[in-house]
């Protein structure tokens, strides 16, 4: 059995508890570390629980000639620069975590991460995996690339690791995923087949999909996150600016109130009706 009820630093991540909501700047920083500050601070002002970088090798995962190499070759942030990112949100008291491959794994676990994120594209790095989980801290896995027997696969493999800690995330690894081709009842068919806090991790344009998600069962929403939505390349077209993302907060908190407990008590007002007899 997976936890139900465990905590990524400071925020309560149960069934019961608030949504956490992520602000995934990733790479929309574009290598710089002044903007990346700057998001950073936004995001948080924003309402974001936590805030999410993605660092990737672009020599390890891509061929030179590919777009996806010079778009990550162009936003590379050094192992001195992030350290520093991480020291600043230390500070602010902001959380901060990243996704990164497998070369950067002994760099990472040096700082401190109040949890990690496997990526859909690295879903199937078990070794990875098995390494991140070693560490005791609440993991988060994307199934944006993975069908049911590849699921099912994962979750026998997870099981047998002692750290229990892991949320399954819904995700469609189109940028950006069309209304057709979302499948938000995955959500809760993931939580309940097996056991786990689902999640979603959203790629569509504007706050509708990911409120949705919340009302399929979603504890952990992430939505990329930018300054400048209108940007070229990059993940800033299907980004929230920050007066976006605070509104996107603010529909996921109003929605949650909405939805609220199972609660049948009666209402004083109405209680006059329980004097009514009814004969069947």
């Amino acid at each position: 059995m997976f936890s139900k009820d465990f905590k990524i630093s400071n925020l309560n991540l149960s069934n019961k508890s608030k949504t956490i909501i992520i602000a995934e700047i990733g790479i929309n920083h574009e290598g710089d570390y002044s903007k990346c500050i700057k998001m950073i601070n936004e995001a948080d002002k924003a309402g974001a629980n936590l805030v999410k970088l993605q660092v990737v090798d672009p020599d390890a995962n891509y061929e030179k000639i590919t777009s996806s190499y010079k778009i990550f070759k162009d936003s590379i942030l050094s192992d001195e620069k992030i350290f520093k990112i991480y020291n600043y949100c230390k500070k602010k008291k902001i959380n901060v975590f990243s996704t990164f491959d497998k070369k950067k794994f002994d760099f990472f676990k040096r700082l401190y991460q109040p949890c990690y994120k496997i990526s859909s594209s690295l879903f199937y790095d078990y070794y990875l995996i098995k390494d991140i989980l070693k560490m005791n801290k609440p993991v988060l896995i994307s199934t944006g690339v993975s069908d049911l027997d590849d699921i099912n696969i994962m979750v026998n493999l997870l099981k047998k690791e002692k750290n229990k800690k892991i949320s399954l995330l819904h995700c469609r690894s189109l940028y950006p995923t069309e209304n057709t081709k979302l499948h938000l009842s995955r959500i809760k068919y993931i939580a309940d087949k097996y056991g786990v806090i689902a999640g979603y991790s959203d790629h569509t344009i504007g706050t509708e999909v990911s409120v949705a998600a919340v009302n399929m069962g979603a504890k952990i929403i992430e939505k990329h996150f930018t300054l400048d939505s209108k940007r070229k390349g990059y993940d800033h077209r299907i980004s929230l600016e920050p007066k976006q993302f605070s509104l996107l907060v603010k529909k996921i908190r109003e929605n949650e109130n909405m939805i609220g407990k199972p609660n049948f008590k009666i209402f004083e007002k109405n209680k006059d009706f329980k004097k009514i007899k009814t004969i069947i």
